[in-house]
């Protein structure tokens, strides 16, 4: 299952993926690829930034519930949007193009 998960970040400070990742190993899901981006092409000028994971996990659907519920209890983040990703997320994330307005026809 491939997950797309968007974020608002309220306080940014280091450590904010090793705390997804952590609730992950917590949960014993099977990582199979995990990828990130932050949106805009100079995110420091970006507020609030949003973070856009793109999580592939070999399990159940139920952890997917589990998921989102221990992600609400990242304070330093606001999550926006958890849901199966769409074909221009995997490319936007793939390739680094947060930034480039395109929809799915023109891809």
């Amino acid at each position: 299952m491939i997950l797309y998960i968007e974020a608002k970040v309220i306080e940014d400070k280091p450590g904010i993926l090793a705390k997804i990742t952590n609730i992950l190993a917590k949960m014993n899901a099977n990582i199979a690829a995990f990828t990130t981006g932050i949106e805009g092409i100079i995110p420091s000028e970006v507020k609030p930034k949003t973070i856009r994971m793109l999580i592939t996990i070999e399990d159940k659907e139920d952890i997917v519930k589990n998921l989102s519920e221990e992600l609400k209890t990242i304070k330093e983040i606001s999550i926006t949007n958890i849901r199966k990703p769409t074909s221009i997320d995997v490319v936007n994330l793939k390739y680094g193009l947060e930034s480039v307005i395109a929809s799915e026809a023109e891809i």
